[in-house]
């Protein structure tokens, strides 16, 4: 028993002599060594290639089908383009993070992760073609795609988030939004118009009322788009548009006030040089309307699920009837 235990140590003895060499050996060749700087660098532009050329392939499917025209439209693009997404955050989130790479690569897919439940908002809203929950969803979207965007710079990427996505993604739900009920608004106010019987008015003060009702329309108009929110590429056309009714609305109290100050003068003591005028600035006006409304249409870009009315046309009053 003895003899054997001395032959045990031995053994021990030649395997330690025989593996600490080969292990320091392999120490030394760097089986456990960190990477180089320059190796370091290359992973992650290998990385950064990667994650770019998966983000063009989601950008370039999602470019290919163009903006959503109307509400049904969206929901068309929006499941579409969601998939495209989800692919690519899939895609990226299993790329391994190279070794050496800092945090930044790590902060950007966890950011893009976390657009995930967003888009499952999204997706479920554009179903059920609800603007208010629509416009809501993109303002929530938009500080995500921000958040997004900011990590993407910091990785290096030029390709992931980094055209403006935190604008130009919530504005393409918000156009067909804004179109849809810019369209309500724009009916219910001719709506309102076209109640308006000015020929049948036998007196300056029958005008009168009717112009006022008009102009009371016209206010709700105004006061309504102030309510709606626009995408940003049509911000300036719809301030432009709401000047536009606002002149028009001026146009039509100045001829109110004209036909007020007539009550109970008989047609010859009327100035009818001041009913050419203002008939002159009331057609003015009303054709400045139908222009700003066409310009605002064409810079939405979107139309509404059902046929809406033109500009311009409606809010055109018969005032030659006043005198």
């Amino acid at each position: 028993m003895a003899g054997a235990g001395r032959l045990d140590q031995r053994l021990r003895g030649l395997v330690g002599a025989t593996l600490v060499p080969v292990l320091v050996g392999l120490t030394a060749c760097g089986g456990d060594s960190k990477p180089t700087a320059a190796e370091a660098k290359a992973a992650k532009n290998r990385w950064i290639q990667r994650v770019d050329a998966a983000c063009r392939e989601a950008n370039d499917a999602i470019a290919g089908r163009g903006w959503p025209t109307d509400l049904v439209d969206l929901d068309r693009l929006v499941v579409r383009g969601i998939d495209d997404a989800r692919a690519a955050i899939e895609s990226i989130a299993g790329l391994e993070i190279p070794e050496g790479a800092g945090p930044r690569p790590g902060a950007f897919v966890t950011a893009l992760r976390a657009l995930d439940p967003e888009l499952s908002k999204l997706s479920e809203a554009s179903e059920g073609l609800e603007p208010g929950e629509l416009t809501e969803i993109a303002d929530a979207l938009k500080p995500r795609l921000a958040e997004v965007e900011k990590r993407a710079e910091a990785a290096g990427l030029s390709d992931c988030v980094t055209h403006g996505e935190r604008y130009f993604v919530p504005d393409a739900v918000r156009a067909p939004v804004f179109a849809e009920q810019f369209a309500k608004l724009n009916r219910s106010v001719l709506r309102r118009i076209r109640k308006i019987d000015l020929r049948s008015a036998k007196t300056p003060g029958e005008v009168a009322n009717g112009f006022k009702r008009m102009s009371l329309a016209v206010a709700g108009g105004v006061s309504g788009i102030d309510r709606l929110d626009p995408p940003q590429w049509a911000a300036r056309q719809t301030a432009g548009y709401q000047d536009a009714l606002l002149e028009f609305q001026s146009a039509v109290q100045e001829y109110e006030s004209l036909l007020v100050k007539d009550q109970g003068k008989t047609p010859a003591a009327r100035d009818y040089e001041q009913y050419v005028r203002r008939d002159k600035e009331l057609w003015r006006a009303a054709k400045a309307e139908g222009k700003a409304y066409r310009k605002l249409v064409r810079a939405v870009g979107a139309a509404p699920t059902f046929q809406a009315p033109g500009g311009g046309e409606a809010v055109t009053p018969a005032s030659e009837e006043a005198a």
